[in-house]
């Protein structure tokens, strides 16, 4: 090679890694999926780093799309979250600008490999695009949206639901450094053996398409302190609620998908707005310490009686002791005692108390053998069954008078779940505000 060519080499490096940044943005650490690139062997891959936008569930969920949900982590390497602690990981918009290519020698304070100014920002006082900083999707740090992870405690991609991946930390102003810290509620689980699934999460808002980011991990909690460990809460779609705080959905959210062929998750998003990971769609900076069972309070749905102080309305429990898939059965007939001074006030509503398995419905929430819950209510119903089961046994029911409390729901084990029945869309609506 002449002494030309050779000289020649550094700059069309140079050159290639500049084209590169001028992509978009991953997530770069230990357990993550598509390291090195699909082929393996790549140390500047931007796999990962590609927007999801304008596609269907199965090809955005986990990068199906460019095959990086078939390139797990190495079998034991994952992204550890310690319980009350936190983790860092590097942003990047190329693997060549973190620790995991070229020894790190490429890193700099910004995802791009390149050296800005610490105020960096667009022009007109910040209005203005970052110059140069496309990949970014942001005017200056202040207006950068706020990225995002959550953890399902399953490491079978195919098995996660929505509501099993739980939004679980929350960087406000990312992407922005390279460096990225973010933190983890002390009361997370042990994973189950083969280690949790994780998901790296951002939707940018403006300078470059409307679109969202979900890149996947391997993980693993650590650090765990068996004595206040909690299960998740099954997660829920957020809310937009960035005028009136009062409205945003409390406890365990789910990620937020936008600009999909389908299964756009939030509501009431105003034309001209993103959905975001920050108090818009009620994401709190830092760890979210409000996703577990039993972390929020149920909503206010307690209702006066029109009767006289003797009426009283009785709501029964039934238990069931297993569940499968494939039948469904009518509960059998439970006669309500029910006392009341006028035919009309009667009000009851059949609740079905299941064992959790496998093959439970993962629309089913969970609730603790200790929990307080306030029973709206509610008009007669059939008692179906809103569920999946093969037989009926260890029936246990619970009398509940007209101040329609539950202090407590005996014989029922802390893994268990409780399924509605409603018939019309009001009872249905004061069910879900029930459970939440």
């Amino acid at each position: 090679m002449s002494l030309i060519s050779m000289s020649l080499v550094p700059l069309l490096l140079t050159a290639t890694l500049s084209s590169l940044a001028s992509a978009h943005i991953a997530a770069f650490a230990s357990g993550m999926y598509c390291r090195d690139g699909l082929s393996g062997d790549n140390s500047n891959s931007n796999d990962p780093i590609a927007p999801l936008y304008q596609l269907s569930k199965t090809d955005f969920w986990f990068q199906h799309d460019r095959g990086c949900d078939a390139r797990p982590p190495p079998e034991g390497e994952f992204l550890e979250l310690p319980a009350g602690g936190s983790f860092t990981v590097q942003l990047a918009s190329n693997q060549a600008f973190t620790d995991l290519s070229y020894n790190g020698e490429k890193v700099t304070q910004w995802p791009d490999g390149g050296d800005h100014p610490d105020d960096w920002h667009g022009e007109w006082d910040g209005a203005e695009c970052l110059p140069g900083g496309g990949y970014m999707h942001t005017q200056n740090e202040s207006m950068a949206q706020g990225t995002a992870f959550a953890v399902a405690y399953e490491n079978d991609l195919n098995k996660i639901t929505m509501e099993d991946l739980v939004v679980f930390s929350v960087l406000a102003h990312s992407p922005w450094h390279t460096s990225a810290t973010y933190q983890v509620p002390a009361e997370l689980q042990a994973c189950p053996e083969g280690g949790c699934t994780c998901a790296w999460l951002w939707v940018p808002k403006g300078c470059g398409q409307a679109n969202m980011y979900m890149q996947p991990y391997s993980c693993n909690v650590t650090n765990v302190d068996e004595s206040v460990a909690k299960p998740l809460a099954k997660a829920q779609p957020a809310k937009w609620c960035k005028n009136d705080s009062a409205t945003c959905l409390e406890g365990a959210k789910q990620m937020i998908v936008f600009n999909s062929l389908e299964d756009d998750n939030v509501q009431g998003v105003p034309q001209f707005e993103t959905p975001v990971y920050n108090e818009a769609c009620g994401f709190k900076a830092g760890a979210q310490e409000d996703i577990f069972l039993g972390s929020t309070k149920p909503s206010d749905t307690t209702t006066t009686s029109s009767t006289s102080e003797s009426s009283s309305a009785s709501v029964s429990l039934t238990a069931i002791s297993s569940l499968s898939t494939g039948v469904h059965h009518a509960s059998s007939s439970v006669t309500d005692t029910t006392t009341t001074s006028h035919a009309s006030s009667n009000s009851s509503m059949s609740f079905t108390i299941l064992p959790l398995s496998t093959s439970s419905a993962s629309r089913i929430s969970s609730i603790s053998s200790t929990s307080h819950a306030v029973l709206p209510s509610l008009s007669p119903s059939t008692r179906l069954i809103d569920g999946e089961c093969t037989a009926l046994t260890s029936v246990v029911t619970v009398t509940v008078t007209s101040t329609s409390v539950v202090t407590s729901l005996p014989n029922i084990s802390s893994n268990s779940t409780v399924v509605h029945n409603a018939t019309t869309p009001a009872m249905h609506s004061r069910w879900q505000q029930w459970k939440a």
